[in-house]
């Protein structure tokens, strides 16, 4: 028998994301997937700016950017009255501003590889392959006990794992597909020293199944997917294309269009170009109350289907690298948790078309909420009640993705008989996809996913806070109106600053690393300002308090910033601050290291790449500032003055 503080299920991108989470936390974490590999080929391929954010906030985002295709435009193909496709609509992939990142169109198997790599540098945890769960128990006598491993799994290890290709196809249900399976292991498998077939017990304190559509955790727990399964069968194939049509390299879909009733019914093409001159095509094979053999389905009946929506341009390939077939489907969970000692994440709880390029996002931004409060809980830095959050915050993100997901399916399967006529379509014939995403653009980036009030997020004074939370409230009210452009619940928003020591510009949220502590940012204000300068040094003297909270939360044998770490920014001149006249809680000292000179940033003009003019863009008073406190998984739990030191704690 053995014993872990958490174990995750599966090993795709959300596990492997909870993986990356636990390893920033001194606690015991295993992960094991029943397959005896990382995907290679297909599946999921585009990562959303806020993704691209968590993953830059891990250190990782670097190579994801440099080798993915950067999706920056999409067009839209409408057959005209000759039965040819021409182009009715242009418009750019993401709004302007929004985010850092633009949305980078790339193999799933590169992004789990990415995350094993982090694992191996971190080396506190590893994917342990070819472990097949088989039985899950949970204990309710014991669920309120800190230190109890109330949850029992009994696990087979195999030195070959299971046959994935029943399960392994794009969303909730696959008729055919090319395995995907990396056929060389990645390097991470444990299995050595176990036997074949050897039975293992272990005991945990808390589980997270991350194993897919099918999930073998939730079907343990008694969970059903809720929801409506249409009859909409689309195929999806990774080509090299050999092509006469210009586009191939930008985000298109092209609309075979039949008017030959009042209704508007029409084929569907979606390309999305890859990385290594791949392109994913997703291709519309039947309608609603269509019929069509599924088992007579193969890559070339997809390429006839391309080819006669592209008309009068050719197609063909000599290269397939993968392919598979999915059903439209929006389902969901009940709940996303069992007692808060057992959790679903991604398509375990949560399943839908991957026209909208959410599924790997939304999956690994479950676990990245998730597991920085696992971790806090765990290793006793904060109480269990932060859990119930979970549930409340993700599944609310995960109604909001079906709901867009209805959408986009109706605006690409014309015919749903959902009341869709040529109202809905431009004076080019072409359906106003640019409206749509303009509707959608905040949740599309990822950007604009907002938590409601809870024991996490406290209230808005300016009661634009989203629906409450049913985990618990807050009785703290927040100064929204003190920065306006900070939106309570929401990520930070990231513009750059000037490191006061060293003149470097950066982007703020570089600072805001992925390590588990929470931030106390101080928007200082002007510093030249005496009375300005008082009210910082005030705030200094009480965090530096032997008994301010700082001080209480950080254990004794660990520096100041281990548990919150307090970043000042002001809008002064930079040349006309010196660091070390502010308040050595905001540059703190080390015995060994000396004075931390990463801590004070100056809203300013940067020697070589202009000025970016922060305050103004988070609509804080430059000469007044604020204070802001961020949660480890960078959104923002609370605005307040600079005075407000005691609604911080």
């Amino acid at each position: 028998m053995s014993y872990t503080d958490l174990l995750i299920i599966g090993a795709g991108p959300a596990g492997l994301m909870a993986a990356a989470w636990a390893s920033q936390y001194e606690i015991s974490t295993r992960i094991i997937d029943k397959n005896h590999a990382r995907i290679a080929k297909g599946q999921a391929d585009g990562l959303q700016s806020r993704t691209l954010e968590i993953f830059d906030s891990f250190g990782v985002a670097d190579h994801v950017w440099k080798r993915g295709f950067h999706d920056i435009e999409i067009c839209t193909w409408t057959s005209n009255d000759k039965g040819h496709i021409q182009r009715s609509q242009r418009v750019i992939s993401q709004k302007v501003g929004i985010g850092r990142f633009t949305q980078v169109c790339i193999n799933q198997g590169i992004i789990e590889q990415t995350f094993v790599d982090l694992l191996k540098i971190n080396a506190r945890v590893k994917v342990e392959r070819s472990v097949v769960p088989e039985k899950l128990e949970l204990d309710h006598s014991c669920i309120d006990e800190q230190d109890a491993y109330p949850i029992t799994i009994k696990v087979r290890h195999s030195r070959h794992g299971t046959d994935a290709s029943e399960t392994n196809g794009v969303k909730d249900t696959t008729y055919h597909t090319q395995n995907g399976l990396e056929e060389a292991a990645d390097g991470i498998s444990g299995q050595e020293d176990v036997e074949n077939g050897q039975v293992e017990i272990i005991k945990a304190k808390y589980v997270l199944g991350c194993d897919g559509a099918h999930s073998w955790t939730r079907q343990q727990l008694g969970l059903r997917l809720e929801g409506k399964q249409t009859d909409h069968i689309w195929g999806v194939m990774d080509i090299i294309p050999l092509t006469n049509f210009r586009k191939f390299l930008t985000y298109w879909q092209g609309n075979e269009v039949d008017e030959s009733s009042s209704r508007y019914t029409s084929s569907i093409i979606l390309n999305v170009p890859r990385e290594d001159r791949l392109n994913r095509l997703y291709i519309q094979l039947s309608d609603e109350g269509s019929s069509y053999d599924r088992t007579q389905i193969t890559p070339r009946t997809m390429l006839e289907a391309a080819q006669r929506i592209m008309t009068p341009y050719k197609l063909d390939y000599k290269y397939c690298d993968w392919w598979s077939l999915y059903q439209i489907g929006q389902r969901i969970a009940p709940k996303f948790s069992v007692e808060d000692r057992i959790f679903l994440a991604g398509d375990a709880v949560h399943t839908h078309s991957p026209k909208l390029g959410q599924g790997m996002n939304v999956s690994m931004q479950d676990t990245y909420n998730l597991c920085w409060k696992l971790g806090a809980v765990i290793d006793g830095s904060a109480q269990r009640s932060i859990l119930g959050t979970y549930n409340a915050e993700r599944r609310q993100v995960a109604l909001d993705l079906m709901a867009a997901d209805r959408e986009i399916s109706r605006f690409y399967s014309r015919n749903l008989g959902k009341g869709i006529t040529s109202a809905d379509v431009d004076g080019k014939g072409g359906v106003d996809f640019g409206a749509m995403r303009e509707r959608l653009h905040g949740f599309l980036a990822g950007v604009g996913v907002t938590y409601g009030d809870s024991i996490l997020v406290a209230k808005s004074n300016a009661g634009i806070s989203p629906i409450s939370n049913s985990s618990g409230y807050s009785d703290l009210i927040a100064r929204q109106d003190l920065a306006l452009n900070i939106k309570l619940g929401a990520r930070f928003p990231s513009y750059k600053v000037i490191n006061q020591a060293e003149a470097r510009l950066i982007q703020l949220a570089d600072a805001l690393k992925s390590d588990g502590r929470w931030r106390i940012l101080v928007f200082a204000g002007d510093l030249r300002d005496p009375s300005q300068s008082q009210r910082i040094k005030r705030l200094g003297n009480k965090l530096a308090a032997p008994e301010s909270f700082l001080y209480r939360y950080t254990p004794s044998d660990r520096p100041i910033d281990f548990v919150i770490e307090v970043l000042t920014i002001h809008s002064s001149p930079r040349i006309e601050v010196e660091l070390l006249d502010l308040p050595d809680i905001f540059h703190p000292w080390d015995e060994q290291l000396g004075w931390d000179y990463w801590k004070v940033f100056a809203d300013d003009v940067s020697h070589h790449h202009g000025f970016d003019n922060a305050y103004v863009k988070w609509s804080i008073d430059r000469k007044e500032g604020c204070l802001i406190v961020c949660r480890p998984d960078q959104h923002v739990g609370y605005i307040g003055s600079l005075e407000d030191v005691d609604e911080v704690e």
